[in-house]
């Protein structure tokens, strides 16, 4: 039994309802329903009876949802005080940069803190549900991250930059030379699939709003795998333009239905933010970021 089953199975009591329980935890839904059936098989039995038009708790889900409560509450609780026990006086200021923000493209933010303010940063990478439990459990300080749904409440978000999201393809693919598509020209195309994407449940509801189906030809959470894909022209794939761009290869935008991320960097908003942390938030958010949405 893992505390962030146990915060993904209080969204989900809640709210009743998995998706809105998912935008809530800030993570996709998959991964949601897979923790919560990670939990129900660690405690041996169902926590939702859940139907095609209502997710209800369990009578076991009812009795379980006081100790949970306390469970969780406690844990935080905890984590805090040994964190405020065990801070150095020396302080390192950890970061977390999600997976599929282009590394590249946002360490230049971090430069004014470390000439100005000598502050010692350390790095680390992780998808988006991951860095949101690291997040909570205070492993990391700051989260360079996106996600196509409201931040939750529990942190606090300074926007970074904004950019498109495009499709990536081959040099000989059939889109080539064009600047804009229509979403329902990508009907049946061959598509390789980012499985680390942040915005992947949402595009995919894009899509199955217009009737459009993906072929799924490759699947795999290394971008590097999929650019290689991509250049080789196994298929299409959705990716933020500065992905797109590191990796030189060409794209197109969806005109009838542009996606747009906000690149952003959350805090826990009951934490307190050190100086040296607000440093380093102050100099990426001064910071002149070359690449901005163009939609």
């Amino acid at each position: 039994m893992e505390l962030y089953q146990i915060r993904y199975f209080l969204a989900v009591a809640e709210t009743l309802n998995f998706t809105r329980a998912s935008e809530r935890a800030f993570v996709s839904q998959p991964a949601l329903t897979k923790a919560i059936q990670r939990l129900e098989e660690a405690i041996g039995g169902r926590l939702f009876d859940r139907t095609k038009s209502s997710v209800q708790l369990t009578e076991l889900g009812r009795a379980m949802l006081p100790n949970f409560r306390q469970i969780f509450d406690t844990a935080q609780a905890t984590r805090e005080q040994a964190r405020r026990l065990t801070r150095e006086q020396h302080e390192v200021v950890k970061v977390g940069v999600m997976c599929t923000i282009d590394f590249h493209q946002v360490l230049p933010g971090f430069i004014e803190s470390q000439d100005r303010h000598a502050i010692e940063l350390s790095f680390r990478e992780g998808n988006l549900e991951a860095l949101t439990d690291e997040l909570d459990r205070g492993e990391v300080d700051l989260g360079i991250m996106c996600s196509p749904y409201e931040t939750p409440r529990r942190f606090k978000a300074t926007p970074l930059f904004r950019e498109d999201y495009v499709v990536a393809i081959g040099d000989d693919h059939r889109f080539g030379g064009r600047a804009t598509i229509e979403m329902a020209e990508l009907d049946r195309e061959r598509y390789c699939e980012r499985t680390y994407c942040e915005f992947s449940s949402y595009i995919e509801r894009l899509l199955d709003e217009r009737n459009v189906r993906l072929e799924v030809v490759q699947q795999s959470h290394r971008e590097d795998w999929i650019q290689a894909f991509v250049r080789s022209n196994f298929g299409v794939a959705f990716m933020p333009q500065s992905i797109a761009d590191a990796a030189g290869l060409a794209h197109v935008r969806t005109a009838d239905c542009p996606i747009v991320r906000e690149v952003k960097v959350l805090v826990q908003a009951e934490r307190p933010v050190s100086p040296a942390q607000q440093a380093v938030i102050d100099s990426l958010a001064g910071h002149t970021w070359p690449l901005q949405a163009v939609s």
